[in-house]
């Protein structure tokens, strides 16, 4: 006796859908979770950073000139956040560039150091 071959029967596949939704909501929540953990981390560096930078601003030894300007300079381009700072910042390197470019340089003038320590007190008020 010779039985017949039945027809095949479609069954109905979500694995696929299901696979791509767990995907996209497991992205979501790992972005979420990245999302939070990196600002915090951001936030936290940000004060960190700026208190370490204002604290090398602050100690630069001024007997070598040129280093010291070069210094000045770098640290205190990353101190200068807002509006009264930038300004301030660019006065005081305006100053600071006579003693960055030459060979032999003189002492620091007084001019330049009451800037230097306008701006640091300016930068300590706002941290």
């Amino acid at each position: 006796m010779i039985r017949d071959i039945k027809p095949i029967v479609e069954i109905n596949d979500y694995s696929l859908y299901i696979l791509i939704i767990t995907l996209i909501i497991g992205f979501y929540i790992a972005y979420i979770l990245f999302k939070k953990f990196y600002n915090i981390a951001k936030d936290g560096c940000k004060i960190d950073c700026e208190r370490y930078y204002f604290y090398q601003f602050s100690n630069i030894d001024w007997s070598n000139p040129k280093e010291a300007a070069y210094s000045a300079t770098r640290y205190g381009k990353v101190l200068a956040k807002d509006r009264r700072r930038r300004e301030l910042f660019e006065q005081l390197r305006e100053r600071l560039d006579k003693y960055k470019y030459k060979q032999d340089i003189k002492e620091v003038d007084e001019e330049t150091l009451n800037y230097y320590n306008l701006y640091k007190q300016v930068c300590d008020e706002s941290i």
